[in-house]
């Protein structure tokens, strides 16, 4: 019975409605993949510096190593999480 009182979203408040959900989901998206890309900069960033420690010293200092191994393994989860993001993306229609 409830199905009868459906319109389908014909209604202009349906159609708000409709384009208020959709343009929050896209807000959303693109703030998850704000959040994530920033994650990788930092990661590079920490990585970066072991890189310039090796070159300048030959060797990093176990902290440096210990920091750059943890950004590596966050910026393949990050990286992964990203991919997975676009995914959803694309399947929800914002991504060409």
């Amino acid at each position: 019975m409830k199905d009868l009182m459906m319109t389908g979203g014909n209604t202009p408040f349906e159609q708000a409605a409709a384009r208020h959900k959709r343009g929050s989901q896209r807000v959303s998206i693109m703030i998850a993949c704000d959040h994530i890309c920033t994650l990788i900069e930092e990661c590079n960033v920490m990585i970066n510096t072991w890189r310039d420690e090796v070159d300048e010293k030959g060797v990093a200092s176990a902290e440096t190593r210990m920091l750059a191994a943890e950004a590596l393994k966050d910026k393949q989860t990050a990286e992964a999480a990203l991919d997975e993001l676009m995914k959803r993306a694309e399947e929800l229609g914002f991504v060409n």
